[in-house]
């Protein structure tokens, strides 16, 4: 009778719709709630003469999961308008795509179920202008609103997110609908083909917006030739292995586990690099062994004379041994070594150049073993990229 002007339904919830098997509870917000009729449910809820309600103030004044299970409520075809869904939709589309760029822990979970079940629900209630209500158990009863704000949910969630199998499992936790298992596999993998086709997905641009480096799904090579760039290509990285990326480091860069200290001497003057690769010679091959520091050398170099051998003093066989043998007392102390070479590792220019001038210094030899990092990862040529 005395409604509101501002409520936006004032017919009763829906023919098929029964109060007590409903969803959340129902906003007012301006409408009168009228003359209490009795309660239901253990006391706990009211029934009211005036049936009528605020759509708009249902979906926006309780929580995002009261609003999705509204909308996600079965036979409950005329609970909202197109109005109310419409309003809702652009506005929370706005203020959810502000939200979801800032720097707060917002979320994003419910607000791309809530939008995707808005544009869903405002489908179905088209279909059931254009189609009418039908009686559970008839073969179109299949055209309700909630049904189709769940499909249509879960479509809008997987072409933002790029999810598939998990949100698959995650729709079907929160319905409890095994009978929709189909359609909504559908609709996930067809949104993600459109996605796909269309942009990158929503994560993908908030790494760019916070210049967060990443790396492509597939890279793109460059082929050039003469340093002129020539042609850009995605390539299938499986059909290259890492030798085809990777060159060997050149001779002056690889020292062994007794180097001449000349040649140590003269790597550290000339070069730049960080770390050099220690190689063992087997048999005429070189086998890796580890990794040691520019500035580990540059300390061992600086200890002089008392580190330096006159000369090689193990065989090949016993260089086997020498890598797998216990630690042995050194010369200079790993951790005094690795605290000098973070602070202020010494660069004696004058005492380097002596070493490389000095034919002396190409017959003594710098025992590397204690001091290499024998866990440096490696990655054999042959491994695909």
């Amino acid at each position: 009778s005395n409604l509101s002007p501002r409520c936006l339904n004032s017919h009763p919830v829906s023919p098929t719709f029964n109060k007590s098997e409903g969803p959340a509870k129902l906003e007012n917000y301006t409408c009168p709630a009228g003359v209490l009729l009795h309660f239901y449910g253990n006391n706990s809820h009211a029934i009211y003469s005036n049936s009528s309600y605020n759509e708009v103030a249902t979906l926006l004044f309780g929580t995002g999961e009261d609003a999705v299970r509204h909308l996600f409520s079965r036979a409950t075809h005329l609970e909202f308008g197109w109005q109310a869904l419409l309003v809702v939709l652009i506005l929370y589309f706005i203020l959810a795509c502000w939200a979801a760029g800032s720097a707060i822990s917002s979320g994003l979970v419910v607000p791309m179920l809530l939008i995707g079940a808005l544009y869903g629900r405002f489908i179905g209630y088209i279909m059931v202008r254009m189609f009418g209500i039908h009686a559970p158990g008839s073969y179109w009863a299949w055209i309700d609103p909630g049904a189709l704000a769940l499909i249509i949910a879960a479509s809008f969630f997987g072409g933002v997110s790029r999810l598939t199998m998990s949100l698959t499992v995650i729709m079907m936790e929160i319905t409890n609908d095994v009978q929709f298992l189909l359609p909504i596999m559908v609709g996930i993998m067809v949104a993600k083909w459109t996605g796909d086709y269309l942009t990158h997905p929503l994560y993908h641009a908030l790494l760019e917006l916070k210049c967060i480096p990443f790396l492509d799904e597939e890279p793109v090579i460059v082929h050039s030739h003469g340093g002129n760039t020539t042609k850009k290509s995605i390539e299938n990285l499986e059909l290259y292995q890492a030798g085809h990326a990777m060159t060997s480091p050149p001779k002056k860069l690889v020292v062994h586990v007794q180097e001449r200290v000349a040649e140590l001497a003269r790597i550290v003057l000339f070069t730049q690099h960080g770390g050099f690769p220690v190689v063992l010679d087997v048999d005429g091959k070189e086998v890796y062994c580890g990794m040691i520091t520019r500035p580990a050398l540059q300390v061992l170099l600086g200890e002089g004379e008392r580190l330096f051998q006159q000369s090689k003093d193990l065989v090949p066989h016993d260089m086997i041994q020498h890598l797998h043998q216990e630690p042995r007392d050194v010369e200079v102390n790993f951790e005094n070594l690795a605290y000098i070479s973070f602070k202020s590792p010494p660069f004696d220019v004058d005492k380097l150049t002596t070493y490389t001038d000095d034919d002396q210094y190409e017959h003594l030899y710098l025992d590397l073993m204690p001091y290499i990092n024998q866990s440096q990862p490696t990655v054999p040529g042959s491994f695909s990229l």
